[in-house]
């Protein structure tokens, strides 16, 4: 045995039992943490090559496709007799940066504590990762008869579009990710006493948009004021978009999201959803103000806007005739990106201050994945087989993920996510990441039940 294997499935300590897919999920996820793949520049080879070792030991078929150097993708394959078109296991192994003087343990400690995998990347996305290589080699240990294909893909470069990833293997080897429907991160989940009480599937997500917001001024020297000052008029455009109230809009998922979550959410936010989801439109539009103080679920129901970035200005006593903000705008699928844009400039209400953008759309947005059929009959199964009386709906992801491209090509995409806790879904992209060992032991019964539900 190598000394890579021997590490990927010592036996770690744990404090709470859990299952063998779990046990090795665990293993796995840890390995892949001590790999840094921060993007940029991502360097998944290495990754890769924990996963190449893991399969490789179960007899599982894999190909490595480097699309540019050190940025390698890994796509497995069990193979079917046919009878359908395959499932895909998509996930991405590039991960966001860290700012390690501000975690209190090393971003890729990788190691195990109080109960939960730490490390950069251990939620966003090694956690799936690790329990999707986890299943697809368990299922080929069973010798179970397939009707389908069952792939396996862990990708390089999601976290800055995917041009390295599912974008270069949809131009280059799209034979390797055509497929029926596909598992992919995204959904969220909804816990209380320890307990899933609603399990989110991700259908559809926002629309990404990069936008530039630019004044521009004559410049000069600082000694003398400029009431047109560029950094000024940027400031002041900022603030009258902070005021801008974009309208809200509820779509079929959402719908069926908030309605999900009635009785769960607080008494405030249940009402809110109540509101929301009545007839009367003096009560929608007393929801839709309600849900402006939550800004997770006001962004569910409206496009979004967040300034991310800023500079201006060559010295200290130099005016600058130029301040730039860059806005990142989350679009509901149904936005005309056009539209919104001209809808930005009016409410910045300065000729010398532009609206530009930076990155260029896809298209029309896809279509959600379909709301009903056997994939939803076998996520209800499953989850009601490990939390009997919870809930499954299907909710529109805020973010963006890969799903959005596989979606265009007619792949039904279906977002997941493994248990969290408030607290660990906010160190995702934030500081002491770390995946609760019974979320992520939980994700691996639960994709287990679901991929031998669809692929016999």
């Amino acid at each position: 045995m190598s000394l890579l294997l021997a590490l990927l499935l010592a036996a770690p300590a744990h404090a709470a039992k859990l299952s063998p897919a779990g046990e090795d999920a665990a293993a796995l996820l840890k390995a892949l943490v001590r790999v840094d793949t921060s993007n940029p520049p991502g360097s998944e080879r290495g990754a890769c090559a924990v996963l190449a070792a893991y399969l490789k030991a179960g007899g599982v078929p894999y190909e490595l496709l480097e699309s540019t150097p050190g940025r390698t993708n890994l796509v497995a394959r069990l193979k079917g007799d046919g009878s359908r078109r395959p499932l895909l296991l998509l996930s991405h192994l590039d991960t966001v940066g860290a700012e390690t003087g501000r975690w209190s343990f090393s971003p890729w400690a990788g190691d195990e504590k109080d109960g939960y995998v730490r490390g950069r990347g251990a939620i966003d996305d090694k956690s799936m990762a690790a329990v999707f290589a986890v299943v697809v080699r368990r299922l080929a240990a069973s010798g179970a008869r397939l009707k389908r294909d069952v792939v396996f893909a862990a990708t390089a470069d999601e976290e800055s579009g995917g041009r390295w990833g599912v974008r270069w293997l949809l131009e280059k080897r799209p034979e390797l990710l055509d497929a029926e429907l596909g598992f992919n991160e995204g959904g969220t989940t909804f816990t209380r006493g320890g307990r899933v009480r609603l399990l989110a599937v991700q259908v559809q997500e926002k629309e990404y948009l990069d936008l530039a917001l630019v004044a521009r001024s004559s410049g000069g020297h600082a000694s003398v004021p400029d009431p047109d000052n560029a950094v000024m008029r940027l400031a002041r455009a900022l603030v009258r978009l902070d005021e801008w109230r974009p309208a809200h809009r509820l779509s079929p998922v959402t719908k069926a999201y908030f309605h999900g979550l009635r009785g769960l959410e607080t008494p405030e936010l249940s009402s809110a959803f109540d509101d929301l989801l009545a007839e009367d439109e003096e009560r929608v539009e007393r929801g839709a103000e309600a849900l402006r103080e939550n800004p997770y679920y006001n962004a569910m129901v409206t496009d979004s806007l967040s300034p991310t970035l800023l500079s201006a200005g060559v010295r200290e006593n130099v005016l600058p005739s130029e301040a730039r903000a860059n806005l990142n705008a989350r679009l509901l699928p149904d936005t005309d990106p056009r539209a919104f844009l001209e809808e930005l400039r009016s409410a910045v209400e300065d000729s010398g201050v532009s609206v530009e953008p930076l990155s260029a759309s896809d298209g029309p947005a896809p279509a959600a994945a379909p709301l009903e059929g056997p994939v939803w009959d076998a996520v209800r199964k499953a989850v009601s087989a490990e939390s009997p009386g919870a809930a499954v709906v299907p909710s529109l992801s805020v973010g963006s993920t890969d799903a959005g491209v596989l979606r265009r090509r007619g792949v039904a995409v279906y977002g997941l996510e493994f248990p969290l806790a408030p607290d660990d879904q906010a160190r995702i992209h934030g500081h002491d990441e770390m995946m609760p060992l019974s979320g992520l032991d939980y994700g691996a019964r639960v994709v287990e039940r679901i991929v031998a539900d669809l692929s016999r």
